[in-house]
């Protein structure tokens, strides 16, 4: 029988948007450096990331979380679910 998929929630921030292309296909990605101390970056797939009013919806600093897929054994683990956490409007 096959080992389970370990979900574990995670937040952290966006240091990066990057549009990656192989041939013929793109997509855009936030790279997001996780608060809890893991190691590296993690490079999630955000779609189009524009609003219905044509403004970006993910930007650098945005404080995000996702969730982290870990497979059995050694597999790579895979984040997904990219969402932008709540943040109060900032007073002028």
């Amino acid at each position: 029988m096959a080992e389970p998929i370990t979900r574990t929630m995670g937040q952290g921030t966006i240091n990066a948007i990057r549009d990656v292309r192989v041939d013929t296909i793109s997509a855009t990605f936030a790279l997001v450096l996780p608060d809890d101390g893991f190691g590296s970056r993690l490079a999630i797939r955000i779609g189009p990331n524009i609003t219905a009013d044509g403004e970006e919806y993910f930007l650098v600093g945005d404080k995000v979380k996702y969730t982290l897929l870990k497979g059995p054994g050694g597999a790579f683990p895979k984040a997904q679910d990219l969402v932008k956490l709540r943040t109060l409007p900032r007073s002028v």
